[in-house]
């Protein structure tokens, strides 16, 4: 424990939440978990926007696209407005995936890591190169 409060010292991270029942580390900072959830928001946000932007300017380019086709009465016209509905559609069904796609986000768990068994060595570098250069002894020797 000691190796890692000094590797979190000196890259300058926080430490790990560490469960104290089990072992398992929790989450890796909340810092991560808090820029990721503003990044989901951002995006949904942003998303939600431009479908809701669609969606407002289709309904008066398909009062014109009625219109035309009404005037015209050509079968195309009135192709092309069945299409643009259909489209519309969809749009609207994609607003609605998205919110519940964003719930389903927001449900996730912290990152759990699991215990770690068959290490071969646990510490540092300096740790590791002072033991290789006077050889194990008690302290770095791991009961198996």
């Amino acid at each position: 424990m000691k190796n890692i409060e000094k590797l979190n010292e000196l890259f300058n991270i926080e430490p790990m939440k560490v469960d104290p029942t089990t072992g398992e580390i929790l989450a890796i900072s909340e810092n991560i978990v808090q820029n990721k959830e503003m990044d989901q928001e951002d995006d949904y946000q942003l998303a939600r926007q431009t479908m809701r932007k669609l969606l407002s300017k289709s309904e008066s380019t398909l009062d014109d696209l009625l219109e035309l086709s009404k005037n015209s009465e050509h079968p195309r016209t009135y192709e092309v407005a069945g299409q643009f509905i259909k489209t519309m559609s969809d749009v609207s069904k994609d607003l609605l995936l998205l919110q519940k796609q964003v719930k389903d986000l927001q449900k996730d768990d912290p990152v759990k890591i699991g215990t770690q068994n068959n290490m071969v060595f646990n510490g540092s570098t300096a740790d590791l190169f002072k033991m290789l250069k006077n050889g194990p002894s008690e302290d770095n020797i791991i009961d198996q």
